[in-house]
């Protein structure tokens, strides 16, 4: 059976998969739906355990290929992506314009060195439209929550969520 999502030309806007058990076959074919889709502006795949790190790589790679995407939200939170994934959206975030919301809750991967390249990519990205970033639950070192102090001086705009 094809996913729902799999028509790339539909009017789709939402698509919340909270807790659905979803694996890394899924995150391919959300990973073909973020590389075609240009209606898609919110993304829920909170507590996707099992998604994996090469499905949240790919997912990132897919959205720096679709110059005409629309995701304006995407929540992370607590689906098993490790460094690949990490990476990935390190690249992403150098030159996205069109994210706003971004939920990193339990993405341990970001909690050392990658975490200082993503605060610095958005440092770097001066058309980036983000407003919100998650990273609570990340077992943070303190350079990364230094790196994420910085970016909210230079950008105020941006709300970083840290742990308290």
């Amino acid at each position: 059976a094809e996913a729902p999502w799999a028509n790339a030309e539909s009017r789709l806007r939402e698509l919340w998969l909270q807790s659905m058990g979803l694996g890394p076959a899924a995150g391919a074919g959300l990973a073909e739906l973020l590389r075609s889709s240009r209606s898609l502006e919110e993304l829920s795949l909170v507590s996707n355990t099992e998604l994996g790190d090469a499905a949240g790589a790919a997912m990132a790679w897919a959205l720096q290929e679709n110059t005409e995407t629309r995701l304006r939200t995407l929540y992370l939170g607590a689906t098993g992506m490790g460094p690949a994934a990490a990476a990935g959206f390190v690249a992403l975030l150098r030159s996205n314009r069109s994210l706003e919301e971004l939920d990193f809750c339990k993405f341990p991967a970001l909690g050392g060195p990658t975490g200082v390249a993503l605060a610095d990519a958005l440092c770097e990205n001066a058309e980036t439209r983000l407003r919100e970033l998650d990273l609570e639950n990340t077992d943070m070192e303190a350079a990364v929550r230094e790196a994420f102090e910085a970016l909210q001086r230079t950008r105020p705009q941006i709300v970083v969520k840290l742990d308290s």
